[in-house]
């Protein structure tokens, strides 16, 4: 089968009745070259690689860390083949005791289907865990709410919700601008319910993951885009009143933000935290500055939307609907940003306390710190961008607004993968930059330059 492949044959027998791994030196070649040079067949082996380790792990038994070591400060837990190395002979024995009963309980019961005795030997591990490893073990109602939320996937049901309410509301929303006479208010309402129970249903997520981890989940990549998410929710119920536009377009971007999460380089494990993690001021740090990133990306939303009923304006005759809606989205862009940039500015100054504690420092000038602070400044010039008469229109805010975003995605991918730092995962050796981002950028350019030629039209802030 040219999509399927057994263990065995990834390895052929050698002239001494050993064997020999097919892919090592394709793993190795693809291994030493940079990630940007690397084609689809490289990519490929690396995973095929690290798919056949684990596998490998699986079959001797080692990825199974079912045992604690008696009186271990640190609390590790063992294989059963490292328990043979590490512990002491009379433990060795019996946990090697344990396992052979329990094989051989399995064995006759695969025979006799009789499963009690394999069982009443499970009783016997666990008492062991529970007898040597009960600081560590979670709580019978842990396990069961952990087993429940990982069947339900809150987070991966919620993204075709928040798309499809988005653009519904959206399709309803270019109605009414096309036939002002059309009434939407039961659609806007709808909408708002579904998004106001999605947004619950996601708080709850949250709080599921924080009481199964024990620690607030906006620890790593994955966590943090479901929390982005969960902020963008937020924003769009708060200015849902103000316009049916923040509510559509949050909604839309809260699902692209959970489907982006989702994708297979995202990790979603429940992990624990590093020790200089471990810090309220972290948790109150981390909440705020990426809540704002939700706040951030409704205005960049909205300027682009804005650009867009610009481009859709006629100048010869102005659509009155178009241009209340020009209005209204621009006002709602004006006091996201503020309470954006309110937010990042704060999680900045509570970033540095945290720094203080963990690194003894308020401020090093690490590539995270900086581009957090070039965030702040590009946003705060954005919003006073009005105490410039030539720049005091919709337009030139829109447009500023729909840019300034990418100082974001530099400090929250770029800064992470592409530069070294206390705050990053790059290490001298980037990703190359998705095709997309270049994309993206031509886009929006193209949608400035289509809006400049009609910018006439356009009032003042």
């Amino acid at each position: 089968n040219a999509r399927y492949a057994s263990f065995d044959e990834f390895f052929k027998a050698t002239k001494d009745g050993g064997s020999e791994y097919k892919l090592t030196k394709f793993a190795e070649i693809a291994n030493r070259k940079h990630p940007g040079s690397r084609n689809t067949f490289d990519k490929d082996v690396i995973k095929i690689d690290e798919r056949l380790n684990v596998f490998y792990m699986i079959f001797i038994g080692e990825i199974f860390k079912i045992f604690p070591k008696q009186d271990d400060p640190s609390n590790s837990w063992y294989s059963p083949a490292s328990a043979m190395m590490y512990f002491s002979p009379k433990e060795a024995e019996l946990v090697v005791g344990m396992m052979r009963e329990y094989f051989s309980a399995v064995d006759a019961a695969t025979k006799d289907n009789d499963w009690s005795k394999a069982d009443a030997a499970l009783e016997k591990i666990s008492a062991y865990q529970h007898k040597y490893g009960a600081a560590v073990m979670p709580s019978e109602k842990k396990i069961d709410i952990e087993i429940l939320f990982n069947k339900f996937q809150v987070f991966d049901r919620l993204t075709p919700i928040y798309l499809l309410a988005g653009l519904a509301l959206l399709l309803f929303v270019f109605v009414k601008m096309l036939a002002p006479k059309v009434q939407i208010n039961g659609i806007v309402k709808a909408v708002y319910i579904i998004n106001l129970l999605a947004f619950l249903a996601h708080t709850a997520g949250l709080g599921l993951r924080w009481y199964i981890a024990e620690h607030a989940p906006w620890s790593n990549a994955y966590e943090s885009m479901v929390y982005i998410a969960w902020a963008l929710g937020l924003s769009g119920i708060i200015f849902a009143k103000r316009s049916p536009i923040a509510l559509a377009l949050t909604s839309i971007l809260a699902g692209v933000t959970l489907f982006v999460a989702h994708l297979s380089w995202m990790d979603p494990q429940i992990t624990t935290l590093v020790p200089v993690l471990q810090s309220y001021w972290l948790t109150i740090h981390v909440s705020i500055i990426t809540a704002s990133y939700g706040f951030l990306g409704l205005c960049a939303l909205l300027g682009g939307f804005t650009l867009l009923l610009i481009i859709l304006q006629n100048k010869k005759k102005p659509n009155a609907e178009i241009a209340r809606n020009i209005t209204e989205a621009t006002r709602i862009n004006e006091m996201a940003m503020i309470l954006g940039l309110s937010l990042l500015t704060l999680g900045n100054f509570l970033g540095g306390v945290w720094a203080n504690e963990s690194w003894g420092r308020y401020w090093g000038w690490d590539s995270k710190e900086t581009w957090a602070l070039v965030s702040i400044l590009v946003y705060a010039a954005v919003l006073h961008m009005r105490f410039i008469p030539k720049l005091n229109n919709q337009y030139a805010f829109a447009v500023a607004s729909f840019f300034a975003y990418w100082s974001i995605i530099m400090t929250y991918f770029g800064v992470n993968f592409y530069l070294a730092g206390m705050h990053s995962y790059a290490a001298g050796d980037p990703l190359p930059v998705p095709d997309f981002v270049w994309i993206s950028i031509a886009i929006m350019i193209a949608m400035s330059v289509l809006a400049f030629t009609k910018r006439s039209l356009c009032t003042r802030l």
